[in-house]
């Protein structure tokens, strides 16, 4: 069955960021975006002190078939093995507990229905502590997250 499996890989993104928390690395954050066009979805990881950060979306790209296909075949779990040992530098930033936020952060996923992605900014407006997602739906977050922008 052929299809567009480009959301359901770029949540499964998602996922591979929880799986990273679950392992003691609470301090990784994440920040989706929009690009400018409205087409293209970013997802940018960060370590809580904001010195580091990564182009997760596009390392995702090396897992996935041309024009988004096929679902990408690894788990969020074998993602993550991948991500921990091709990006040790910037994973090491990212150790230790965040409870507040991976506890949140786990409630945002739960949130998103399986055909949805989360976003933090755009080239249009967002109310202030608020996602929003693709579906238009709004996704609270911790107090000031947006400081982390």
């Amino acid at each position: 069955m052929k299809g567009n499996f480009y959301i359901k890989n770029r949540q499964k993104l998602l996922f591979m960021a929880q799986e990273i928390h679950k392992r003691g690395f609470g301090k990784l954050r994440i920040i989706p975006s929009v690009s400018p066009s409205g087409m293209y979805w970013r997802c940018n990881f960060v370590d809580e002190a904001k010195r580091n950060s990564f182009i997760a979306s596009n390392w995702l790209l090396n897992y996935e078939k041309e024009d988004s296909e096929q679902e990408i075949e690894l788990t969020a779990q074998e993602l993550a093995d991948l991500f921990m040992k091709e990006n040790i530098k910037f994973i090491d930033h990212c150790k230790g507990r965040n409870q507040a936020y991976e506890k949140w952060y786990a409630n945002m996923l739960e949130q998103l229905t399986a055909d949805e992605l989360p976003y933090a900014f755009a080239d249009w407006e967002i109310p202030e502590n608020t996602w929003q997602t693709s579906k238009g739906n709004e996704i609270k977050t911790l107090p000031n997250e947006h400081n982390h922008y």
